[in-house]
C-alpha cells in the first residue's frame, strides 16, 4: 500500500514537473515571439518618427547634428523607439539651405522641377523661402523636397561643391 502511494505521489509530482515545464514553455515561445516581433519592426527616430532613410538624409545632405550621435551602434534594446534621437542644425546646415533655396528659386533648372512643386506644395516662393528652423521643425517634409530635386539631392553630400555655390551666390548678392 505504501509502495503505490509513493508511485502515485512519484506520478502526480511528474505531471506537475510536466505542466510546469510546458507552461514555462508557452511563455518563453510567447517572449521568442514579443521579442522576433519587435525586431521585425522599422526603427523610427525624433519625435517626428522619422524612417532609416529619412535620418540618413538628414545627416548625409542636410548635415544636421544628430544626439546620441547617428553613426554609434544602436541600442538594440531600444528597437524600434528611438524618438528620444534629436537633430540640430549647424553650420553646414544653414549653408545647405541657403543653396537649396537657390536652385529652387532662383537658378531653376528643369531636372529640379519636382522639387519646385514640392516646396510649392509646402508654401515656399521666392519671398517665402526654407528656413533652416523649418528644415529642424519638419524634417520629414525637408527630406521629401530634397530628395525630390532631380540628382535626388545627391550633390549636397559633397559641402566642398555646396560651399563653392554658397560662395558664388553670396558674393553676386554683394556686388548688386
Amino acid at each position: 500500500m505504501k509502495k503505490k502511494r509513493i508511485i502515485k505521489t512519484i506520478k502526480i509530482l511528474l505531471l506537475i514537473i510536466v505542466l510546469l515545464a510546458g507552461v514555462k514553455g508557452i511563455l518563453v515561445y510567447r517572449d521568442y515571439k514579443a521579442e522576433e516581433k519587435r525586431m521585425a519592426q522599422n526603427p523610427y527616430f525624433t519625435k517626428y518618427k522619422l524612417n532609416e532613410e529619412e535620418m540618413n538624409i538628414l545627416n548625409s545632405q542636410f548635415h544636421v547634428e544628430t544626439t546620441p550621435d547617428w553613426w554609434e551602434n544602436w541600442n538594440e534594446e531600444d528597437r524600434p523607439d528611438y524618438s528620444y534621437y534629436k537633430i540640430e542644425a549647424t553650420e553646414d546646415t544653414k549653408i545647405v539651405v541657403a543653396v537649396l533655396n537657390y536652385w529652387l528659386f532662383d537658378d531653376k533648372l528643369e531636372m529640379d522641377q519636382e522639387a519646385w512643386k514640392k516646396a510649392e506644395e509646402y508654401g515656399f516662393t521666392t519671398d517665402n523661402r526654407i528656413t533652416t528652423d523649418w528644415v529642424i521643425e519638419h524634417p520629414g517634409e525637408a527630406v521629401e523636397i530634397m530628395t525630390a530635386m532631380g540628382d535626388g539631392g545627391d550633390i549636397f553630400r559633397y559641402l566642398e561643391d555646396i560651399y563653392k555655390v554658397y560662395d558664388k551666390i553670396t558674393t553676386e548678392n554683394d556686388v548688386e
